[in-house]
Formats: C-alpha cells, sequence, structure tokens
C-alpha cells in the first residue's frame, strides 16, 4: 500500500497543483476571505500544503528534463502543442460563449512573448537548457542549488521583492525552482543526514504552518488589515521551498512519474488547467455553485481531477496523430535543420528568406499595401479617437487597429492568390493587384473630400453615372491611372520572363479561390450579430458605424468599410405591410379627406402654420 502511495505521489501533487493554480483566483471567495477566525486559518494551512505540493513537482519537473535531452523536434512540437491548446481555447470561447477578442488570438499564437502562462513557458525553457547543467561538476550544481535556495530564504527574512519573483507568476520564479530540483539531482543522503532532514524538515513545516495560520491575526494586529497575511503562505516563501526540497531529497534519487512527464501528460494537463481562458472556466463554474467553503475546495478538486484527465487523454490523441500523419517526417527534418547555435541563425535566416522569397514578397506587399490605403482615408496627420486625445494617425493605425489592418492585408493577399490563379504568373498578378488597391484607395479619398463618405456598394452599381463620377476630379487623375497601371502591366509582363516564379499547381489553385470566394462572402453576415462571423470580426477591430461613413472608412479601410456596406438592413420589415396594405390605408384617409373637405372654409388668420427648414449639404 506504502508503495502504491509513494508510486502515484506525482498524481496527487499534480491535483493539487492545479488545485492551486485556480483556489486564489479572484472569482472564488477563498482569495476574498478576509475574515480572521478559524476558517481563515484552515484556509492558509490548505494553502501551504498546495504550495508545497506543486514545489516539489516543479523540482521533479527540473530533475527529469535535466537528465534527459529530447532533441529540438519535442522542444519545437511542446510548444505547438501549447500553441494549439491556446488556439482551441479561443475557438471555445468563441462557439461556447460568443465572444472573440484580438488579444485572445495573439496570446495563442504567440504564448511565450506575451507570456500568458508562466509555468509552461519555464517548462519549454527547461527541456532546451536543463540537460547542460549535467556539463557542470557536481561541487558547482550543488553551489548553484545552494544559491538558489539562498535566495528565497532572503526574500523571505527581508519580506521583500529582492528578486522580481514574489507574485511567483513569472518563468524566472519557475525556472529557478526547477533549476533546485535539476542541481541538487543524484544525491545519495546517509542514514544520519536524512534522520536530520526528516526531524528538521517536519519542525520547519510545523513551524510554517503555525506562522501562516498566525499570519491573519497578526497582520490585523499590526497593521488593521490583511496586508501581510500571506506572508508565509506564497509559492517563493524559502521556508516551503525547504520543505519541499526535504521531501525531494528524501526519494532516494528515484524521479517519480519521470513516465507521464517524459511523455508529456503532466505538462498536457499543466496547460490545459492554466490558460487564462479555460482557467477563467473553470473558475466560474466552481464560484458559482456551492455556497460552503468546504463543499466548494471539494468542488474545485473534482473539476480539477476532470481537467487532469482530459489532459492526459489530449495528450495520447495528440500524440497518436502526430505519429500517424504523413507531414510529420518532412516536420522533424525541418526542425532538425534548425540552427543549434545563435551565431548560425542570420545565415539560416538568409537561405530561408532566400527559398521563400516570393510568398514573404506578397505578404510584405499586402500589408503594406493596407497600410497603404488605411491612411489614405485620413486628411490630417492627426486623429482624435478617444474625443479629447489626440495621436499620430500611423501610430494609432499600426497600434490601436492592429487587427483590422491585418484582415485587410489578408484580404489584399487573398485578392493576389486569386489573380495568380487565373493568370498563373507570379509577377503579372503582382502587377495587377498593387495598383489596383492603390487606386482603390485614392478613389476612396476623393469621395470622401467631395462626399464625406467612402465608395458604397451602390456607387459600383450605378455603372451609367461612372462618367459624371469622373467629372468631380481633374482629368490628368484617370489619364496617370491609367498609364500607370498599363506600365505596371508591362513591367510584370518583364519580370516574369527575367525572373521567373513557378506556378501554383492546380490544387493550390482551387484552393486559393474558394479561400479567397469564403472571404469576401462571409461580409454578408458580417451586420447578423447572431452570427459567429459576426462576432469575430467586431473581434478584430471592425467598427462599420453606419451613421458615419467618414469615421467609419478612417477606423476601418475602405476595404472592409465597403465590405461592410454590402448587407445593411436599414429597417425591419413590419408585419402586415404591403403595397396593397399601403394603397388601402391611403384611400381610406382619401375618403376621410374628401368628408372633411366638402364643408371647409379656409381662413389663413384662423390657421397657425409652421415651417420644416431642412438645407441639403452641398458639396
Amino acid at each position: 500500500m506504502k508503495k502504491i502511495i509513494v508510486n502515484s505521489g506525482w498524481l496527487i501533487a499534480l491535483l493539487l497543483t492545479v488545485m492551486n493554480l485556480w483556489m486564489w483566483d479572484s472569482q472564488l471567495q477563498f482569495s476574498n476571505y478576509s475574515e480572521n477566525n478559524l476558517k481563515m486559518a484552515v484556509l492558509q494551512l490548505v494553502h501551504v500544503i498546495l504550495i508545497i505540493a506543486e514545489l516539489w513537482l516543479l523540482m521533479q519537473l527540473g530533475r527529469t528534463l535535466k537528465r534527459h535531452r529530447l532533441g529540438r523536434t519535442r522542444v519545437v512540437t511542446t510548444w505547438l502543442v501549447l500553441v494549439a491548446y491556446g488556439a482551441g481555447s479561443v475557438l471555445l470561447q468563441l462557439v461556447w460563449k460568443e465572444q472573440f477578442y484580438f488579444s485572445d488570438l495573439l496570446n495563442a499564437v504567440f504564448p511565450i512573448t506575451r507570456n500568458i502562462f508562466p509555468l509552461a513557458t519555464a517548462y519549454i525553457i527547461a527541456m532546451a537548457t536543463f540537460p547542460r547543467v549535467n556539463e557542470l561538476s557536481e561541487v558547482n550544481r550543488r553551489f548553484l542549488g545552494k544559491v538558489l535556495v539562498g535566495m528565497f530564504l532572503v526574500a523571505t527574512v527581508f519580506y521583500n521583492d529582492l528578486w522580481g519573483i514574489k507574485d511567483s507568476q513569472n518563468v524566472l520564479f519557475y525556472l529557478m525552482v526547477m533549476m533546485v530540483g535539476a542541481a541538487f539531482d543524484g544525491i545519495e543522503l546517509p542514514d544520519h543526514w536524512r534522520r536530520f532532514v526528516k526531524r528538521w524538515g517536519t519542525v520547519t513545516l510545523l513551524v510554517t504552518a503555525v506562522l501562516a495560520m498566525l499570519m491573519p491575526t497578526i497582520s490585523v494586529t499590526i497593521h488593521y488589515d490583511m496586508s501581510t497575511a500571506n506572508r508565509f503562505s506564497n509559492l517563493s516563501d524559502g521556508l516551503l521551498v525547504l520543505v519541499a526540497l526535504g521531501m525531494f531529497l528524501l526519494q532516494k534519487n528515484q524521479v517519480i512519474g519521470e513516465h507521464q512527464i517524459l511523455n508529456g501528460g503532466i505538462y498536457s494537463s499543466l496547460v490545459l488547467a492554466g490558460l487564462p481562458l479555460l482557467r477563467s472556466h473553470y473558475v466560474g463554474f466552481a464560484a458559482g455553485h456551492v455556497g460552503n467553503l468546504g463543499l466548494k475546495i471539494l468542488l474545485v478538486t473534482i473539476i480539477a481531477g476532470a481537467v487532469m484527465a482530459v489532459g492526459f487523454v489530449a495528450n495520447w490523441c495528440l500524440r497518436r496523430l502526430f505519429s500517424s500523419l504523413a507531414i510529420t517526417q518532412h516536420y522533424k527534418r525541418w526542425v532538425e535543420e534548425l540552427p543549434s547555435h545563435l551565431m548560425e541563425w542570420p545565415a539560416w535566416l538568409k537561405k530561408f528568406c532566400h527559398r521563400h522569397w516570393p510568398a514573404l514578397t506578397a505578404v510584405g506587399v499586402a500589408y503594406g499595401l493596407a497600410v497603404i490605403s488605411n491612411l489614405l482615408m485620413f486628411t490630417s496627420w492627426k486623429v482624435n479617437p478617444a474625443g479629447s486625445m489626440t495621436f499620430d494617425n500611423y501610430i494609432y493605425l499600426l497600434t490601436a487597429r492592429q487587427g483590422t489592418l491585418l484582415f485587410t492585408a489578408l484580404l489584399i493577399w487573398l485578392v493576389f492568390k486569386l489573380v495568380q490563379s487565373l493568370v498563373k504568373r507570379y509577377w503579372l498578378a503582382l502587377s495587377i493587384v498593387v495598383p489596383l488597391i492603390i487606386i482603390w484607395g485614392i478613389a476612396n479619398r476623393i469621395k470622401l473630400i467631395t462626399r464625406e463618405e467612402p465608395i458604397l456598394p451602390s456607387d459600383v452599381m450605378m455603372y451609367q453615372a461612372y462618367g459624371n463620377m469622373l467629372k468631380l476630379v481633374s482629368a490628368w487623375i484617370p489619364i496617370t491611372g491609367a498609364v500607370v497601371y498599363v506600365i505596371t502591366i508591362g513591367l510584370g509582363i518583364y519580370l516574369d520572363r527575367k525572373l521567373p516564379v513557378p506556378a501554383p499547381s492546380t490544387k493550390r489553385r482551387c484552393i486559393w479561390t474558394v479561400l479567397t470566394v469564403l472571404f469576401f462572402g462571409s461580409s454578408i453576415f458580417w451586420n447578423h450579430t447572431d452570427s459567429r462571423i459576426s462576432t469575430v470580426i467586431e473581434g478584430l477591430g471592425d467598427h462599420p458605424i453606419f451613421y458615419n461613413q467618414q469615421d467609419g472608412a478612417r477606423e476601418n479601410g475602405p476595404i472592409i468599410q465597403f465590405l461592410n456596406n454590402i448587407d445593411i438592413t436599414v429597417m425591419e420589415k413590419p408585419a402586415g405591410y404591403s403595397k396593397a396594405r399601403m394603397e388601402k390605408i391611403a384611400r381610406e384617409y382619401q375618403v376621410v379627406a374628401e368628408e372633411i373637405n366638402k364643408d371647409w372654409k379656409n381662413s389663413l388668420s384662423s390657421q397657425t402654420i409652421m415651417f420644416n427648414d431642412v438645407w441639403p449639404e452641398i458639396p
């Protein structure tokens, strides 16, 4: 029985770690509980137990990742799993809650740089770097471990965030704890030292637990609030690190849960439990059910167990899927070709750009055209979207409007791919699309200046009026545009001969055509508030502003604003409304009017006349 409990220690530690990730969220009443009574003391004790479990598990992770060189393919795959889970959480939020935010999408795509889950980031860094710890001598490893433990103790004694790890929710903290496990790996304690660690580890645990339970009373007595109540119940507490280290050293150099760590099961469960979007759902569910503190802890425990189970199942499914895909071998070869040293990256990037320059050029041109077409909508270098605050329009566009800017670039790129699929020429397609987008932007700018609105779908349908519309601008503008267009197309034909690019395959041409139709065709749902497409477009930052088309064009750019205006419902058709019904009502009023006018004597002096003076806007 004892052996079973010891071997399943990793499972218990993982469960308690997941609970520790959730229980102190502001949505739950545990973190907001501020009554200085027995319940508060019990919560402090629970917190201490959860912290020790998490610290011990982190040390186990550090020890295992130090012992095994998993390779670059495994490291990159682990990062991709984090991206996949993040993207899945965004999709779940969209389908289930009908919510989508551009910031959430960025978090999913760039989980490391945006630091959405520091524990996962530390895990990935440890996978790539901790095997290097084996190159240190045993003396240096022990010294490194002692220094790290000493840093925790010094910060605890002075109760000051000396190393920037007090909140414990950063990559540095997790790496430090995992490095403690890596540094003290391989120690076989003699019997007298084991007795010493057991004795003083137990004493340290009891003292820390008592101090944690008393700190709310001490904090209220000294500060009249709970500002220092968690002094001995936080992850970076040096005494708790010592207790976890003592438990770690008593394992006789045995790694518990090594298989689950190496196959990714523990990592998968931690990521599913810790991603902010998913965590908010778990915590929200627990917060909305059961009012009793004890029952709520039980509910959190059950949810944590369920998430762990899903994490292990998802990890098993991903591993099976990854091993069965035909592209897996190509992916492994590509990863193995990545540089292993920092100085090799410039040459690799140069080679990558040389190999994929057509695709990179098309993407860069599409983004540049998106920027130019959006900037053309401004008549001044300043913009005041907040009313009282003024910004440079290009700074505002490249920061606050990045979502719509990227979506515009995607639409332009799809137009380019569609044209390339039709003409089968790279440079010719580029020479057709680039001037077309620029002319579209200039035309919208001219109409904004003359009519204070961009080009609308109704304008495009009025092809009979194109002649009159051209009279609004100087003759040299369309002539110059046509000449430049012809010259650009000629340049494209010339480049296709001098610098040919292979035409896309029939399969890819079909794919680009279908994607272009789907993306542009989706605009008929943009204004349907009950559709997921509308939720996504709004989350990217699309603000149609139909009542002020000028502001709408400046916010969204000419392309997106044009698509916004394709499907507009000005007024819902009332029930029973028809032409026949209106004619019937008109006849009824006509009969009544004739009856009244039979005996009506018109006398201007006995009438009150009201004028509604309306002046049309004349450009």
